[in-house]
């Protein structure tokens, strides 16, 4: 059986990239574009091809994929768009990002550049910086020749690394990797669009009601006094502060406030609706989980998003909460606090020892969450406690407490410095 490297470069701008959408709604989006495609099976020269989506096609499938075991690095992105894309399906997926995190672990980066780089593969080009914004149309006949050697370099170290990982891997674990792609790729769950916007209507009729029965006015809505009094007549403290001019303890009521903005993921649902409205959002969770779905539904089947050895103890990945808050070196404001969904890929992320690399964010799902001791999180999101790492779903099970970990102090600080090969005294 053949091993076929692939590798795809797609159109990308500042607002319509994997930064700022889902995988799936990135594909599925009428402005996605392949601008090309490396192939390369087993040790051959990898082939670079650019073209019409037909021409691609045609190239493609001059290959046999159905006795193939097809190779990526983040083979999630790539199988998806062979499979929704130009309808291939090989036999069986493999991905040299999942092999990284399983074998050189997850305190290192798991990136293709930093995978090729630690073993000394070789280095990876950075012709992509030069394609965003541009159509496959609008490269001139140089610069597709330039893409197209830094997408076959890419086939090349994708396949080296193959090579180091497959000795150190059991069979049963591809065959958990090649699964994990494909409930991605080749999704069998059909969404129910009817019934979805039905429920999206009794959540909004639901949520006018509620505003209703709470007499949630603009005047209280508008002022903290009054909003204050409205979230105790609920059951619920309101959030507090310290005010950085005046030093004392004022209302978090304010839109950047994380404790306001907590309330929105609140259990009673009339506590959702007027934080909702305090905000001027548009969308309750509920409405927003529901309007996600159905958008989904109208662009196909439901994939299923895991990333395999997600955890140290190689479990799939989870979830955490999208405004969750999260300690990160940025390189260009130093230690900073972002919501996880504001993470950079270049950031360190502080893991409650050291700041430590990531293999980026996205969106995998809407799942329910549960609250224990001012954690809230999946039911499998593993957090430290007075019994160790343990899922939030055992922490709330025994009674076992958060242990809140330690703050970077100037040295974690120093050190990320160095990681990134800033010089300590730069500003």
């Amino acid at each position: 059986m053949k091993i076929i490297t692939i590798d795809f470069e797609t159109y990308y701008d500042k607002e319509f990239s994997l930064s700022k959408i889902t995988t799936e709604e990135y594909i599925r989006d009428p402005r996605f574009e392949v601008v090309g495609v490396g192939v390369k099976v087993n040790g051959e020269d990898a082939q670079w091809f650019s073209g019409t989506h037909e021409d691609t096609r045609d190239f493609l499938l001059s290959y046999d994929w159905a006795d193939a075991v097809a190779v990526a690095h983040n083979a999630m992105f790539d199988a998806a768009i062979l499979s929704w894309i130009f309808g291939i399906q090989p036999h069986m997926w493999c991905d040299t990002l999942s092999l990284a995190r399983a074998i050189d672990g997850l305190h290192v980066s798991s990136s293709l550049k930093a995978c090729a780089e630690r073993h000394n593969l070789g280095a990876k080009g950075d012709e992509v910086i030069n394609a965003l914004g541009k159509r496959r149309g609008d490269f001139s006949e140089e610069d597709l020749i330039r893409y197209g050697a830094y997408c076959r370099n890419d086939c090349d170290l994708t396949w080296d690394l193959l090579n180091v990982y497959l000795p150190k891997v059991s069979s049963l674990e591809l065959s958990v990797i090649n699964l994990t792609i494909k409930m991605f790729s080749e999704p069998v769950l059909e969404l129910d669009l009817p019934l979805l916007e039905q429920h999206l209507e009794e959540v909004r009729e639901r949520k006018y009601e509620l505003l209703q029965a709470c007499e949630a006015d603009p005047e209280t809505l508008n002022s903290n006094p009054k909003f204050a009094e409205l979230l105790r007549s609920l059951g619920v403290e309101p959030p507090m502060k310290i005010s950085p001019t005046t030093g004392k303890e004022t209302y978090a009521l304010a839109k950047n406030d994380e404790g306001l903005k907590e309330l929105l993921e609140h259990e009673d649902e009339r506590v959702q609706a007027v934080v909702a409205a305090r905000l001027g959002t548009k969308s309750t969770l509920e409405e927003t989980r529901t309007e996600r779905f159905i958008g989904i539904a109208k662009r196909g089947s439901l994939p299923v998003p895991l990333s395999y050895y997600a955890a140290h103890t190689g479990r799939w990945g989870g979830c955490l909460v999208a405004d969750t808050e999260v300690v990160v070196y940025d390189l260009i404001q130093g230690k900073v606090t972002k919501r996880i969904v504001d993470v950079l890929p270049d950031d360190l992320v502080w893991d409650g020892v050291e700041f430590v690399p990531h293999e980026g964010v996205q969106f995998s799902g809407y799942q329910e969450v549960i609250h224990w001791d001012e954690v809230t999180g999946t039911e499998d999101h593993v957090v430290f406690t007075d019994a160790g790492e343990i899922s939030l779903r055992e922490a709330m099970q025994g009674a076992h407490r958060i242990q809140i970990a330690r703050s970077p102090t100037q040295d974690d600080v120093d050190a990320a410095r160095r990681f990134t090969g800033i010089d300590q005294g730069q500003d």
